[in-house]
């Protein structure tokens, strides 16, 4: 019983941090409507997480230039003293707007997004992956030979190359992970402009009709060669929406509670890995950090 109460309370602490970021980041964007009158498309983002770690709010000024304001310093200084939240919220976007010069946003450094061609050679080299993992061997060893083929071998992870090259037939278990990377396809399809519109998260991927996607199998040179994303605050933005629902769905799973209607679990985390890594978290693809 005194385990379930503290459960209890945990999460009643969490869900009061939570409506509490909420309302804090709605003045933060009402300061930046205010203060900075050239942003557009000003919205707050990763505000649903248990830490609220990634909390912040997003705008492009008349530059084009994506600003990004983190939001969990701000919120603790709020905290302790909210009475004093607008002056708060004024310091914290003052200090983003006139950083010193030798200073920079350290995340933004770390954090590079995947070139065009990159994400065309990672989107050939799931191709290969969830080719061998079909369960009919003859067609598996198809999807290996055009690997070789096209030279998609040199696209391949580590552990995707040890998938493909197993010596011997690769575990069960590998078959079903690594299938399920089809969901992995289709924000990368999506943002190289195969899809009008990311399908909802409780459909499954039919990435295998799409029609770009049979035209890169083709002639993945080519395709390689001309491949062009969307804009980057796109990309962004769908990577925050898919990291609301992975947040979601982990929170179901916690409390073992059904996953909310809408959504699939195994389609969110795949989705969501894959344009993570877009956005430029992990060093490669198979570290790619999916903490919500």
């Amino acid at each position: 019983m005194n385990f379930f109460r503290r459960w209890w309370d945990r999460q009643n602490e969490r869900d009061a941090f939570k409506k509490g970021m909420i309302a804090f980041s709605k003045h933060c964007v009402a300061a930046v409507k205010h203060h900075v009158p050239q942003a557009t498309r000003v919205r707050a983002r990763a505000i649903w997480y248990g830490d609220q770690t990634r909390a912040r709010v997003v705008w492009a000024d008349g530059s084009g230039r994506t600003w990004q304001w983190p939001l969990y310093l701000a919120f603790h200084a709020y905290r302790k003293a909210p009475e004093q939240r607008e002056a708060i919220i004024a310091r914290s976007l003052h200090a983003l707007l006139n950083p010193p010069d030798d200073t920079g946003d350290e995340d933004d450094e770390q954090r590079v997004p995947r070139t065009a061609e990159q994400v065309a050679q990672r989107l050939l080299a799931l191709v290969a992956v969830v080719w061998r993992a079909n369960t009919r061997e003859e067609i598996a060893q198809e999807g290996i030979a055009w690997a070789k083929a096209h030279g998609i071998t040199a696209f391949l992870s580590p552990k995707e190359h040890d998938f493909i090259f197993h010596a011997q037939r690769p575990p069960q278990q590998d078959f079903t992970n690594l299938g399920w990377r089809a969901e992995a396809m289709v924000p990368m399809i999506w943002a190289l402009g195969g899809l009008p519109a990311m399908p909802p998260s409780n459909e499954r991927s039919t990435s295998w009709s799409n029609p770009m996607l049979r035209r890169a199998m083709q002639s993945p040179a080519d395709f390689i060669a001309s491949a062009a994303l969307r804009p980057a605050v796109a990309v962004e933005d769908e990577e925050g929406r898919l990291l609301d629902e992975h947040w979601h769905v982990r929170d179901a799973q916690l409390r073992r509670q059904p996953v909310p209607p809408g959504l699939d679990a195994g389609i969110v985390i795949e989705r969501r890995y894959a344009l993570s890594w877009m956005v430029g978290y992990g060093d490669n693809w198979d570290d790619v950090p999916t903490d919500t």
